[in-house]
């Protein structure tokens, strides 16, 4: 009883706070590395288990013959407050974190841990998301913060009808989610021992369903037209307590989001080829300015071993290199993300790394 009347009195104490800051980027449950080092501009161009995010018709892309299998997978994105945060007090978690943060006012943190384990064929596919992520500022008296750990088996489905003229996809995740989002004192937080504080985090499962559409020119520059429409009909959580017996309620609901993207896809010779691409992405938040929206990317690849990527994300520099070998892919690569508010532009820069063992 004691305990349930401390979890209502932090949670009420909660909603009374105003908000001083604004965590105001566009978050989602994963964002593949070698996209975003493109500009993230792969809603006409994505393959593979990134299609599952991006796209689910992009698992017609697939040749008859190819199979792309991901058994170990790690992969890192972290900014460089982040990055001096983590090395100065070698930890991550959070309750660890939140003396760092208040002592860095004003500093954006931004870090994600993902493994992805997945099998794809040509139009069918199969993942397993693990990720934690948390985005926080700090103003020194006050937290404003997004932390979640997620858990999200998906299954993909496409078919390509019209002699592979137009691509139909369809992608169904089971999200369970522990999340801690919202703006909270410091002299609260400060007080709370690490059991406590999973009171302010909420846990749920909910059914997600992305689906997409690729309608593709018959051209040898293959041009085609990207639509996805992400979270259809809005992901919503009931409450559960599976591994957070202390959770006061469901994570909130994610919005829909509808995203579209043109690619052509020139080849230079048998060994060399190109795709360019462009996005408009998150059309329903029309109250953003257009460059919050904005993806352009460029990738040059080598016999579909040697990649190299460029970009602009929300107009800000994006670039990476992979080598996708047979036993293993590696991955790294910048972006900087919009942080600012819907009138003002702030960048953030983020590295990432990943790493698979693959086949």
């Amino acid at each position: 009883m004691a305990r349930r009347t401390i979890q209502l009195a932090f949670v009420l104490f909660s909603l009374l706070i105003e908000p001083v800051m604004a965590l105001d980027e566009f978050f989602d449950s994963y964002q593949s590395g070698f996209c975003l080092a493109q500009g993230n501009a792969c809603t006409a161009s994505v393959s593979g288990y990134a299609s599952h995010f991006y796209n689910p018709a992009g698992f017609t892309r697939f040749r008859k013959k190819n199979t792309e299998l991901h058994l170990v997978v790690g992969e890192a994105h972290i900014n460089g407050e982040s990055a001096g945060t983590l090395l100065e007090n070698k930890a991550i978690g959070l309750h660890h974190l939140l003396s760092p943060f208040q002592n860095n006012p004003d500093q954006y943190q931004f870090f994600s841990f993902s493994t992805l384990p997945a099998i794809t064929f040509r139009n069918f596919s199969f993942a397993i998301l693990g990720n934690a992520q948390l985005a926080a500022r700090s103003d020194g008296s006050a937290l404003d913060i997004d932390a979640r750990q997620d858990i999200i088996p998906s299954l993909g489905y496409s078919h390509a009808f019209a002699g592979n003229i137009l691509r139909l996809g369809i992608s169904v995740k089971g999200v369970y989610r522990n999340q801690m989002k919202g703006v909270f004192q410091h002299s609260a937080l400060n007080s709370l021992t690490e059991t406590q504080l999973n009171s302010l985090f909420r846990e749920g499962m909910g059914l997600r369903v992305d689906t997409g559409m690729l309608l593709v020119l018959p051209h040898r520059f293959l041009p085609t037209l990207g639509i996805s429409w992400m979270n259809m009909f809005d992901t919503f959580f009931q409450e559960t307590h599976y591994l957070n017996p202390q959770s006061p309620g469901a994570p909130e609901k994610v919005p829909q989001s509808f995203h579209a993207g043109f690619s052509i896809s020139p080849k230079f010779n048998r060994e060399w080829s190109s795709t360019l691409s462009v996005d408009y992405q998150n059309i329903e938040s029309y109250y953003f300015p257009w460059r919050k929206h904005f993806h352009l990317g460029l990738e040059i690849q080598s016999s579909n071993v040697l990649f190299f990527w460029a970009g602009l994300n929300q107009m800000y520099f994006t670039g990476g290199m992979g080598a996708r070998l047979k036993g293993g892919h590696l991955e790294v690569g910048t972006y900087a993300k919009e942080i600012g508010t819907v009138d003002t532009y702030q960048e953030d820069r983020r590295y990432f790394l990943r790493y698979t063992i693959s086949f």
